[in-house]
């Protein structure tokens, strides 16, 4: 609030100076004039002498006060009453030296009396404009009563004085205007500097680097991470400059590189002990392309990649173990049970040993296939070829079982086999937990905005709200044979293939969507 205050009381000194000087230069411009013209067009002066004594005392009085305001810039609102009064004062005296206001004045009148809407607060702008309208009207009628002036002019005194209120509400309009935009434009001012200050502050925290360079290789924008690990110094990180005084070997590598967007590199310089990783991303601004550096340690960097690695071995080894032990422990029950047993009862647990150990014999395929680090190599593949031949070739037992939609020119990048393997996945699943009844599952094939859409959907008593979340997690599965690492790999495929793989819920069945980016052709 304070501030606020303090800001418009610099505001209203500011155009309190303005408005002084331009009323010193216009009291000196009409003495100069009548100086000038008065052997000519002494007809049109009835006093003179008056004339002249009040613009000299004008021209002394605004000297003064411009200069006492621009000296002592303490108690700018009394010092401004003071000049609006000598105005309104001078301004009348020259129109009872004129015998009534003409067209001139006129106009300086309303321009003292809107400044004062301006530069006061309501209650002495309306005083400044009452002390007018009397100067104006009644300065006639004394003038008349002592025979130094006529009533002639009276009715444009009347009219004046009207214009001098329609002025002063127009002023107090707009003052009330500009003090809703200028609270605006303060709220605006301190939201901006607050959002920069915390900007400032997570730029200064965060441990990767970040440079902006616009067309030139300037630097706009560098926070003290950028400059530790480019070995620059860190008092540029609050000012613009070139990018080749602070780290030529850099400034050497952009010189001759087009960056692309989402390009990335390493980068070593002998200014720095660091060996950075550094991703390209392009800003596109107002007037302006500029280039965002994100800068790593690539060595942290991998450091952190081989822990999320172990991270991810060391639970996957704990889910398989897991899933191991029940069958495990199943085949090590019988085994004992066997010894001593009738014979149809020694069948019935080999045929149960056989049962579990293939159990886990699937777990540990399913493994094997999953760790796989086989490379992706995503193609343009037509839906409307490949689908009817993934149907006629991989799923031809339970063709008669799919209802197939597809629209024509769906085409979408996949890889191939990957892209069987989890079809193949899916609808079997469908199949499998369809409704005994349903005569089918559908496999809707469509465009949606920009992306396609493959959705399988079966009508059976669909998931669970408590599973859904668990639904893509490894080792998960509703039923006592499933492995639960169907859906991992097929969501797995997905995202190799830059695509999604989600539950979407329907009203009765389940649907899984596979959602990838659609290829124009």
């Amino acid at each position: 609030m304070n501030q606020r205050a303090s800001h418009s009381e610099l505001n209203q000194y500011h155009l309190g100076s303005w408005y002084s000087a331009y009323r010193f230069i216009i009291s000196f411009c009409l003495l100069l004039i009548f100086l000038a013209t008065y052997t000519q067009l002494a007809p049109e002066y009835p006093y003179p002498q008056l004339y002249l004594y009040v613009l000299t005392a004008y021209v002394v009085i605004t000297s003064l006060q411009y200069l006492a305001l621009n000296k002592i810039q303490a108690a700018v609102p009394r010092q401004l009453v003071l000049i609006f009064f000598a105005d309104v004062s001078a301004l009348s005296l020259l129109a009872l030296a004129l015998d009534g206001p003409n067209l001139h004045l006129s106009l300086l009148f309303v321009i003292t009396i809107f400044a004062a809407s301006l530069l006061l607060d309501a209650r002495k702008a309306l005083i400044i404009t009452l002390a007018a309208v009397i100067s104006i009207v009644y300065q006639l009628f004394l003038g008349s009563i002592l025979d130094f002036a006529s009533l002639k002019n009276i009715g444009n005194s009347a009219l004046l004085a009207f214009l001098f209120f329609v002025v002063y509400g127009s002023g107090q309009i707009a003052v009330r205007r500009f003090q809703i935009l200028e609270n605006l434009n303060f709220s605006q001012s301190l939201e901006l500097n607050r959002l920069q200050n915390i900007n400032r502050y997570i730029l200064e925290q965060i441990e990767t680097g970040y440079l902006v360079l616009d067309d030139n290789c300037h630097v706009v924008l560098s926070n003290p991470a950028a400059c530790v690990l480019l070995g620059m110094p860190p008092a540029y990180s609050a000012e613009k400059y070139p990018l080749y005084k602070a780290q030529p070997d850099l400034f050497q590598l952009l010189k001759f590189e087009a960056l692309q967007n989402g390009e990335k590199f390493q980068f070593e310089s002998q200014q720095s002990r660091y060996h950075i990783h550094v991703h390209v991303q392009k800003l596109n601004v107002p007037h302006q392309t500029l280039t965002l550096l994100v800068l790593q340690d690539a060595q942290r960097l991998n450091q952190q990649v081989q822990q999320l690695k172990l991270a991810a071995l060391g639970q996957l080894s704990a889910s398989i173990a897991h899933e191991i032990r029940n069958p495990l422990a199943a085949i090590v029950q019988a085994n004992d049970l066997s010894a001593g047993s009738a014979p149809e009862q020694q069948q019935l647990l080999s045929r149960m040993i056989s049962k579990q150990a293939k159990r886990i014999d699937s777990i540990i395929q399913d493994t094997l296939n999953m760790v796989k680090n086989k490379e992706t190599h995503a193609v343009l593949l037509r839906l409307n070829d490949f689908i009817p031949l993934l149907l006629q070739e991989d799923l031809a037992d339970i063709q008669h079982k799919i209802q197939l939609h597809m629209q024509q020119g769906c085409c979408i990048y996949f890889d191939e086999a990957q892209l069987r393997q989890v079809l193949i996945n899916l609808i079997r699943n469908a199949v499998r937990h369809n409704d005994p009844e349903a005569p089918h599952i559908e496999l809707n094939i469509y465009p949606h905005e920009q992306k396609m859409r493959l959705d399988v959907r079966d009508f059976g008593q669909g998931v669970a709200v408590q599973h859904q979340a668990s639904l893509f997690q490894p080792f998960f599965s509703t039923e006592i044979t499933g492995t639960g690492l169907g859906l991992y790999l097929a969501r797995s495929f997905c995202e190799a293939n830059q695509a999604q793989l989600t539950y979407a819920e329907q009203q009765r069945g389940a649907c899984f969507r596979l959602t990838c980016q659609r290829a124009e052709l």
